[in-house]
């Protein structure tokens, strides 16, 4: 392992550590590498500011393990982001309260916006509007996740999985029996 990744490593640990106990705005520069035993200037060598470290995190700890896998279908892709966050659930929490530039929240769903690009162009071929559509299902995903994470009854991963499947089965069902000429019409427009 590099240096370079064990320093990143260890202030990543830090400020996982101190985000337990304190507000994020609370937590200075100063305070994460004191509790790593580092200078500033080995965190400002790495990262611009305290987003740039969580956002980090989520890349070194979920994106880089996931990149080699392949999924059979977007929901088995959000299974593994349920996962991930079940485990880690007390720092995302807190996570996706920050707001501001380059918060994490944005970044997630920057993130989830490009899998669903990518998944869209999979499943449905070039569609008309794909980028609307795929913005507006990695909202809903990551505001489905962050309800989850803040629930009290906190439901296994598997099974917010499955209801987030079963939710976008029931509505599609549910619009094709309500609308089959409109989105026949549609289908015939954009998918050929």
């Amino acid at each position: 392992m590099s240096e370079s990744l064990i320093t990143k490593k260890a202030l990543g640990e830090a400020l996982k550590e101190l985000m337990a106990e304190n507000p994020f705005e609370k937590i200075s520069i100063k305070d994460v590498c004191d509790a790593c035993g580092m200078s500033r200037n080995s965190f400002y060598y790495h990262f611009k500011d305290k987003q740039d470290l969580i956002i980090w995190i989520f890349d070194f700890e979920f994106i880089q393990k996931i990149q080699s896998r392949q999924f059979s279908d977007p929901f088995e892709f959000f299974e593994a982001v349920c996962e991930y966050f079940y485990e880690n659930k007390n720092f995302y929490v807190k996570a996706f309260e920050i707001t501001g530039q380059n918060c994490f929240s944005d970044y997630f769903s920057e993130v989830f916006h490009q899998f669903s690009v990518e998944h869209m162009e999979k499943y449905f071929g070039e569609i008309e509007n794909r980028g609307y559509y795929a913005r507006f299902a990695s909202d809903a995903l990551r505001m489905a996740l962050i309800r989850w994470m803040n629930d009290k009854g906190n439901l296994p991963p598997q099974e917010v999985a499955a209801m987030a499947k079963n939710a976008v089965m029931a509505i599609s069902e549910r619009c094709y029996s309500l609308y089959p000429e409109e989105i026949e019409e549609y289908k015939r427009k954009t998918l050929g």
